[in-house]
């Protein structure tokens, strides 16, 4: 299977979820954990909230490659 270029949706979704995953990881590496600018109350399980968001940044980040990924090895994504 060859390489083929990834269409601009996939490019543009992609983009959008890793920047609001590292939007994510920045407010919370850089701001007081208790000053969040997402102002959910997100508490999942035994997890702090921001273990939470921690998480979520995890998931979202590896959506945006999991979906740039898929764009490059399937035809047409």
């Amino acid at each position: 299977m060859g390489w083929t270029p990834p269409t601009k949706f996939t490019v543009f979704i992609s983009f959008l979820l890793m920047a609001f995953g590292l939007f994510i990881v920045i407010d919370l590496v850089f701001m007081a954990p208790d000053f969040i600018i997402i102002h959910i109350e997100l508490i999942i399980g035994d997890f702090t909230q921001f273990e939470t968001w921690g998480l979520i940044a995890i998931i979202v980040l590896f959506l945006s490659w999991f979906v740039f990924y898929l764009g490059v090895r399937l035809t047409g994504l």
